[in-house]
């Protein structure tokens, strides 16, 4: 592992999406009181979510099939170690928030 194999934001744990907070007040605050009342600025909160739901929605449904399909290659169950390495999918939609918001 090198420097840039964690996000900064892992040691939050559940709590890492409190980094977009201050992002999003910002943009629905200035959408209220009308300081140019930019919907791309606004909507990035609704997509960042939307984009989250849609890729829980294709795990859920990836994994059911595995877990539920008669046609294994191998015949072994999920393997839990796999799924535990790859509980923090959302890492990336979160950095690409975060750009969105500073660009």
């Amino acid at each position: 592992p090198g420097i840039l194999t964690h996000w900064p934001w892992e040691p939050l744990g559940n709590f890492k999406y409190v980094i977009v907070a201050p992002w999003v007040f910002h943009s629905m605050y200035s959408f209220i009181q009308g300081d140019g009342r930019d919907l791309t600025y606004l909507s990035i909160f609704p997509m960042m979510l939307w984009r989250m739901l849609h890729n829980q929605i294709w795990i859920s449904y990836s994994r059911y099939r595995t877990a539920k399909g008669n046609n294994l290659i191998v015949d072994r169950s999920i393997d839990f170690e796999q799924v535990d390495r790859e509980r923090n999918w959302d890492d990336q939609i979160l950095f690409n928030s975060i750009l969105l918001y500073v660009g």
